[in-house]
């Protein structure tokens, strides 16, 4: 192997303009790429395809339609005044007009519906509204200020346009009212938002720490370009790859290039510094390139491997978001290795070596070389000081990892003043929260909630739901019953209520669809009366806060209701809920197979496997530091954060093998 290093080596540096010109026409085509490269951040990325919760939300969908909806909130001094109420009816319309959207659901829509005649005065729909409990806080605020339009998307709808077509309806609307729109379409375009603005602007800021970095290291410009260079190359290719793919960057992909810079910077500084070393020897620029390569090309082939592998334990993770992260990782880190390994000793072979070598232009830092001394005498001479100290912090952050939570929450992930979450938070002061859970009820036959007893169980349920914490409000097919029985009985107000017998509810039944339409009745009751859908709208975002929400469901269901009825929580929020803790899940299985394969790599490299033991120390320490301290400060283990440890094993690794191949070399030579 080594042979065939040198071989390799001696062939580049035989034709080094061959290199570099190669190498320029790979990135010319990767680059040619890179305006096709898209953004696609999206809730859904967070979810896992093959679980068991979304193949039941996917199954509720093709039975009660999408539960995806966008709320357009209006704040004036009066909702019910004629002239605001006509402005409000005209959004409504317009919003019907949007491509996407299945059903707008508003005040005006509701009037139009019971007001048969169409003569009501706006104080008489005033009074038919305030009896009816379904409305209040629903799509019409306590005080009577507030109401909301909600528009009910259709299945596999674009979702980013019917977000701008109603952005551009609320600019041309009445200067009077005070509107925005709301839900998790909109949560999810602010992600692809500013994820897309941080690709951009974070990868130019670590360029930047690190060559003010590399600058205090080495003070010489070429040694500062010479790294930023190789790793801006290899972001070329990888990134020219995702766009030639077609492959959208999404909210963890965005965080490949930062990763690709702090790696790839690390092991161009490894190679930079044995060719400092090397020049003092060396009586040509190619024998200094020939010398340094044929030290630290080994460890850096060992390095990158072990750091592919570690990447490559992320593919048995189900979210395609993080698979992805680990591919296109993994494709930098290979594109990286063929950098430095061709292009980065063919440049080196071109630069003049100084004209006088001397200890400065090997160690340009005395204060940053002092400290290293007082760490190495740390290490030699206080061990029994050291060690203890070592392993009480250890031992602090282990117990710190048990307190760590498991959450994932995409409005977490905004800053306090975006305003997307400021009005996640608005809309449930005056109205409900715009995060839908459903519960589906089911009976074992049909025509199951023609009987009263039955439709009573759904407001019982509705009854419990509404205490939890987090609800702001329920809607169901019984709420849905009293309107119609409510309507039917010409809105007197002790009409408002399910019907008693049966002879009532097939009454009412057959003019639900007359009064509410087709739509209304398919959104919570399937075709044989067998299946029912309860809404919960509520103020949650917090992965643990819907689980929760589960279980306090099920469990009272299952003491309070008759075991012969099927029940399913089901939801987005489940979904990314279930997907989370199977993350962590995940995590703790790759990080296993990247300790065996390490292991097992420097086994094979030393021979030793209690050399094998001692490298996996180092690259487990950061990651234990890392949870533990977030564990101690609240710091939740979201898909985000758990890929960390994926980084923080990328770098530790590196390490690791130049320290042990090193000191492998050095043992050989003094035997001490």
């Amino acid at each position: 192997m080594g042979l065939t290093i040198e071989k390799m080596f001696e062939w580049i540096l035989r034709r080094p303009l061959f290199v570099i010109l190669t190498a320029a026409a790979i990135t010319g085509f990767f680059g040619w790429q890179l305006p096709n490269l898209s953004f696609k951040t999206s809730v859904y990325d967070l979810q896992i395809e093959d679980l068991p919760e979304t193949a039941r939300y996917n199954d509720f969908k093709k039975l009660f339609g999408s539960d995806e909806i966008i709320r357009v909130v209006v704040k004036c001094s009066n909702v019910f005044d004629p002239i605001t109420f006509r402005k409000i009816e005209l959004l409504g319309e317009a919003a019907a007009k949007i491509q996407g959207v299945r059903r707008v659901i508003s005040l005006p829509g509701i009037k139009k519906a019971v007001d048969v005649s169409g003569n009501w005065s706006m104080e008489t729909f005033h009074a038919v509204v305030s009896g009816a409990e379904l409305f209040r806080k629903n799509l019409i605020s306590i005080d009577g200020k507030t109401t909301a339009l909600t528009l009910a998307l259709k299945s596999g709808a674009e979702s980013q346009h019917v977000i701008q077509r109603v952005r551009q309806m609320l600019k041309d609307a009445p200067v009077d009212l005070k509107l925005y729109q709301t839900g998790m379409p909109l949560v999810s375009e602010a992600l692809a938002r500013f994820t897309e603005k941080d690709f951009f602007r974070l990868p130019p800021i670590t360029f930047l720490i690190i060559a003010i970095i590399l600058f205090y290291l080495f003070r010489k410009l070429q040694y500062i370009f010479i790294p930023l260079i190789c790793v801006g190359l290899a972001l070329v290719w990888t990134f020219g790859l995702m766009a030639f793919l077609r492959i959208p960057l999404s909210m963890l992909t965005m965080i490949v290039p930062v990763f690709l810079v702090a790696v790839g910077t690390a092991y161009c500084l490894h190679i930079v510094s044995e060719y400092l070393a090397s020049m003092k020897s060396a009586d040509s620029p190619v024998e200094a390139t020939r010398l340094t390569f044929a030290h630290i090309a080994l460890p850096t082939l060992l390095a990158v491997l072990t750091t592919v592998i570690g990447l490559g334990s992320l593919l048995i993770n189900r979210i395609t978001a993080i698979q992805e992260f680990a591919i296109f990782s993994g494709f930098g880190m290979i594109s990286i290795l063929i950098i430095v390994l061709t292009f980065l000793p063919a440049v080196l072979s071109f630069m003049p070596l100084p004209a006088k070598r001397d200890d400065r232009h090997i160690d340009p830092n005395p204060f940053l070389s002092r400290f290293i001394d007082k760490i190495v005498d740390l290490n030699l001479r206080h061990q029994k000081i050291v060690l203890p100290i070592i392993g009480a912090v250890v031992l602090v952050c282990l117990i710190g990892i048990f307190r760590i939570q498991v959450e994932t929450n995409p409005v977490g992930y905004l800053k306090e003043g975006a305003v997307v979450k400021r009005n996640f938070v608005d809309i449930y002061q005056d109205l409900s929260g715009s995060f839908p859970v459903n519960i589906a009820m089911g009976g074992q036959e049909s025509d199951f909630f023609e009987n009263p007893n039955n439709l009573a169980d759904i407001a019982r349920l509705q009854e419990f739901l509404d205490t939890l914490k987090g609800v702001d409000k329920t809607l169901s097919f019984a709420d849905y019953l009293k309107l119609v029985n409510y309507v039917l009985n010409r809105f007197e107000p002790e009409y408002y209520r399910l019907p008693q017998e049966g002879f009532e509810v097939r009454m009412v039944l057959n003019d639900f669809k007359t009064v509410l339409g087709e739509d209304v009745f398919s959104r919570f009751m399937n075709a044989d009366l067998s299946k029912t859908n309860i809404i919960l709208l509520t103020h949650l975002s917090s992965s643990r806060k819907f689980l929760q929400l589960r279980e306090k469901t099920l469990a009272f269901v299952k003491q309070n209701f008759s075991k012969d009825l099927e029940w399913e929580v089901t939801g987005l929020g489940i979904v990314i809920a279930a997907s989370s803790r199977q993350v962590t899940i995940g995590q703790i299985e790759s990080l296993g197979i990247t300790m065996i394969l390490v292991f097992g790599m420097m086994f094979i490299l030393f021979m030793s496997s209690k050399v094998g033991l001692i490298a996996i120390l180092p690259n487990l320490f950061p990651i234990i530091i890392n949870f533990g301290i977030m564990g101690w400060l609240g710091i939740e283990l979201s898909m985000v954060t758990s890929l960390i440890a994926s980084i923080a094993i990328g770098l530790a690794v590196d390490d690791t093998i130049h320290y042990l191949v090193r000191y492998n070399r050095e043992f050989k030579k003094d035997l001490d």
